[in-house]
């Protein structure tokens, strides 16, 4: 999975949110989504589809963040 972290930060920052608000908005410690961020470790199905719903992100943005050129 190839995550675009730039979009993912530029969307929370557009929202108001601050990394942990979405960290605690979607029920995970606010390490553990920096981790995501990163790359150390994979967002989830479950976690992608709470992230959908806290971002308002339709399905071409969602992918356009979670699955960033994975098709291409």
């Amino acid at each position: 999975m190839l995550f675009d972290s730039e979009k993912f930060k530029k969307r929370v920052h557009e929202l108001g949110y601050t990394i942990g608000e979405v960290a605690g908005l979607i029920g995970v410690n606010e390490a553990t989504l920096y981790r995501k961020i990163a790359g150390t470790s994979e967002f989830s199905r479950a976690e992608i589809q709470l992230l959908r719903g806290v971002l308002k992100l339709s399905a071409t943005e969602a992918e356009a963040i979670f699955f960033a050129n994975e098709l291409a």
